[in-house]
């Protein structure tokens, strides 16, 4: 298969992935909201990008190392999220609802 037929695949696949996650975010946020029940909570969500640590985590959301580690777990026992670098969780779905996310003030 040619470079160019692989890369028309893949944005296809990127496509109705995108479409699905659009027709389930009502359930993917009743599913985070059941873990994440503090607005702290819904930051280390919003912050878990793959290529935050969880020590910045912790700092960002004026949660102890402890605490985001514990929420990480449950949230990678649900498999929402991935830690392919040791210490650098990653969304499994990227949808971060707007009331969750972080301004970019509040990140320095």
């Amino acid at each position: 298969m040619s470079k160019e037929i692989l890369l028309e695949i893949y944005n296809e696949i990127v496509k109705m992935r995108r479409l699905q996650e659009i027709g389930h975010r009502d359930a993917l946020k009743k599913e985070l909201e059941s873990i994440l029940t503090t607005e702290e909570r819904k930051r280390i969500w919003a912050l878990s990008d793959g290529f935050t640590d969880t020590n910045t985590i912790a700092q960002r959301t004026g949660l102890s190392r402890r605490a985001v580690q514990i929420a990480l777990r449950e949230l990678q026992d649900a498999d929402l999220i991935t830690v392919e670098r040791r210490g650098y969780p990653k969304r499994n779905f990227d949808y971060v609802p707007p009331s969750w996310r972080i301004s970019e003030e509040s990140q320095l």
